[in-house]
């Protein structure tokens, strides 16, 4: 049960990826190196029907394999191991990002304010919302082990999805509407025994048909006008992605093919999340400082350093150990611990 699935790893690594280079070619909108046309927004438009949710289903997919609460104590431990564990990172890289913002406006590609705004009311206005999120689905959503209850939550979770344009003023119980279906959906695929598939052509067929559809049905419907997000049609996109992907990575686990270079990737996809918004934005501000508004260049570099840059960081404060504490505090704990 705690052996490592590589079809996550590779679930990981895509996901990080897009977010990075959506983050990426928003900063170059933002500041006219990139100039909008409907390719362009029709990509950046297909990668957010999916990418986000893919870290979301990882997520519960694992909760779901972890050991259940069997009480009250057991649930406010818990609990409070999250709070750690997502809430350093998170009020550690916020509060960066919000000073980077106030004092180097065109650093971060985000809007700024109070900072207790920014913490709390409107999370959003960094990439760091996810892990606010991520608690508070841990908090609220059970972990039962039982596939009805399973299956009713996501209907409920299905139904706040498509009214959570009315939630908006309540950011908790909006991020959860938006977000909490692909954290229930990938605890279902656990408790249905999708750990277990074979490699069996069905299973990729299915995968593929997917994966077909979702592109199809996107293309179609942004060809005909329709921009919405967070609709009926959405919610389906989402899903189609998600499973494809999740289906096609685990067919090729099954079968045996296991990529090292992102089995590496996926180790440090955790600073890549977190650090790759100030990497890339400060090399996108230092070209545009001498001058070198290139298109090909800026993509390239911001792509590196936001890669590269978060991954050396993240080996460096490795072996320095007490800096790690801001990624992962609890594996920082446990060694100060064995050391005394």
């Amino acid at each position: 049960m705690n052996r490592r699935e590589s079809w996550i790893d590779c679930i990981k690594v895509l996901a990080c990826a897009l977010i990075l280079v959506g983050h990426l070619l928003q900063g170059l909108l933002r500041t006219g190196i990139l100039v909008r046309d409907s390719r362009l927004d029709f990509f950046i438009w297909l990668i957010y029907l999916f990418h986000v949710q893919l870290f979301f289903l990882s997520s519960g997919y694992l909760y779901e394999r972890g050991q259940r609460a069997e009480n009250f104590k057991e649930w406010i431990r818990n609990i409070g191991y999250k709070f750690i564990s997502l809430g350093v990172p998170y009020f550690v890289f916020s509060i960066i990002t919000w000073l980077l913002k106030n004092e180097f406006v065109d650093l971060v590609n985000i809007r700024t304010g109070h900072l207790f705004d920014f913490l709390f009311l409107s999370p959003t206005s960094a990439q760091y919302w996810y892990l606010y999120t991520l608690f508070f689905l841990f908090v609220f959503i059970p972990n039962v082990k039982n596939i009805k209850i399973l299956m009713g939550i996501l209907i409920v979770l299905f139904v706040l999805y498509m009214f959570s344009a009315m939630l908006a003023p309540f950011f908790v119980i909006y991020s959860i509407a938006q977000y909490g279906f692909w954290f229930v959906l990938g605890m279902i695929m656990q408790r249905m025994g999708f750990e277990n598939l074979a490699p069996k052509k069905r299973i990729l067929f299915t995968s593929l048909v997917f994966l077909i559809l979702f592109v199809g049905i996107s293309s179609a419907l942004y060809s005909y006008g329709y921009r919405a997000t967070f609709s009926a049609w959405t919610i389906l996109l989402g899903t189609l992605a998600c499973l494809g992907f999740s289906i096609l990575f685990k067919y090729l686990e099954a079968g045996g093919v296991v990529i090292k270079s992102v089995t590496v990737l996926s180790m440090y996809t955790f600073p890549i999340y977190l650090l790759h918004t100030i990497y890339a934005a400060s090399i996108r501000t230092f070209l545009i400082f001498i001058g070198i508004r290139n298109i090909p260049v800026h993509v390239v570099l911001g792509i590196v350093f936001g890669f590269y840059g978060s991954i050396l960081t993240a080996f460096l404060f490795h072996k320095l150990v007490y800096p790690e504490f801001v990624f992962y505090p609890w594996k920082v704990i446990k060694k100060i611990k064995n050391k005394t």
